[in-house]
């Protein structure tokens, strides 16, 4: 899983794999440790509330994602899940996006899990 910020905006990028491990109803989770052993970790969850979740606590980004959207976009060939989160200054964009293949990246991003590249997208 690969995580992403742009402004007010965090970007969830998921292989194959990852995804039919949420569509099973199981959570993806990822670590970073920082030099000073601090810890960053994030967390996507499926769950069986119809509405989406997004916090920040104690060091966990946590997203959570109804479990019948995501199994409904498991099985089609849309991209990803979006969502807006209300917030005081302004609302926070959260997506999660199936991660397609990258045609031309360096060798240690390429991603044996990776969805199919359709013609017109890129990395």
């Amino acid at each position: 899983m690969k995580l992403r910020f742009r402004g007010n905006t965090l970007r969830l990028r998921v292989n194959r794999l990852e995804v039919e491990t949420l569509a099973s109803g199981a959570p993806l989770e990822e670590d970073v440790v920082f030099p000073n052993q601090e810890h960053l970790r994030y967390v996507v969850q499926p769950g069986r509330s119809d509405r989406a979740e997004a916090s920040f606590e104690g060091g966990v980004i946590r997203i959570g994602a109804p479990l019948r959207d995501v199994r409904n976009w498991a099985s089609d060939d849309s991209v990803g899940l979006y969502f807006d989160f209300p917030g005081s200054d302004r609302p926070l964009k959260v997506s999660i996006e199936k991660d397609l293949e990258c045609a031309d990246g360096p060798p240690e991003e390429i991603d044996p899990h990776a969805f199919p590249r359709k013609p017109g997208n890129n990395c």
